[in-house]
């Protein structure tokens, strides 16, 4: 049978239109905008707000804007646990959990910033609060450093700021303090590979970021490992730093044409 002649269900797909226009804003938002970006009666959309809510997929704020739900984000991350290329390289992200006995974080990139989409547990108890699901400060944490340096700015400094803001508002100080100091820290990631923290986000816990580069040269995904001062040393030259770099390039050599 033809897709044309297939019978569908109307409600659904309008109700997915209007998941998809609620998808499009990166902050909650009123009715009546959803609603002019719809074209769409104010009474029709909240009919569908309503089901969405119910179904977890958007919520209500205490100030009647719409933001997506809990559900919204399982499905997506659902979708980004299954893409080609993570797929392809679970055989080398296994081997390299087992040969660095640390923890393993595997992130992908959103609009908001780093995505944790897989995180493997060192045979070692580390005390670590960012799980599957968690999005990444971009400042303080070996991921967001990566991705901030290997991203094109356009994107990563508009949420750099916001997280300077945020550190100002709190009283909090943070490296790098402004975007300066940032493009300092750029070229050194850049140079060496790698991003690093050390305590910055969890005390007592030094964390390394490699990214993983597709054929245009673009973050396809990063891998973040997690370890105690004594066993991940933040030394360039120290056998588990070059090993992860050589994985990292290995990954990113099978994404590019053949």
């Amino acid at each position: 049978m033809s897709e044309k002649n297939q019978v569908g269900v109307q409600s659904l797909e309008v109700g997915l239109t209007v998941l998809d226009a609620l998808m499009t804003y990166r902050h909650p938002v009123m009715l009546k905008d959803l609603s002019e970006k719809l074209a769409m009666h104010p009474a029709k959309v909240h009919r569908y707000m309503v089901s969405l809510v119910r179904m977890n997929y958007a919520k209500q704020l205490e100030d009647g804007r719409y933001a997506l739900g809990d559900q919204a984000y399982r499905f997506g991350l659902s979708c980004i646990q299954r893409s080609d290329s993570l797929q392809a390289a679970q055989a080398q992200i296994n081997e390299l959990h087992r040969h660095l006995d640390c923890g393993l974080q595997i992130s992908k990139w959103t609009t908001q910033g780093p995505l944790i989409v897989q995180w493997l547990e060192p045979n070692q108890p580390v005390s670590v609060i960012t799980r599957v699901g968690s999005i990444m400060p971009m400042l303080n944490s070996a991921t967001g450093r990566a991705y901030a340096a290997f991203m094109p700015e356009a994107l990563v400094r508009p949420l750099l700021e916001k997280e300077w803001q945020q550190h100002q508002a709190q009283q909090k100080v943070v490296y790098p303090q402004n975007w300066d100091e940032f493009l300092t820290l750029k070229q050194q990631i850049l140079s060496e590979g790698v991003a690093t923290v050390a305590g910055d986000l969890l005390a007592g816990i030094h964390a390394i970021c490699v990214p993983v580069l597709n054929q245009h040269h673009e973050i396809e995904y990063a891998i973040s490992v997690l370890g105690t001062a004594s066993d991940l040393p933040l030394d360039m030259q120290h056998p588990k730093i070059q090993y992860l770099r050589e994985m990292a390039a290995h990954l990113s050599a099978q994404l590019q044409p053949i």
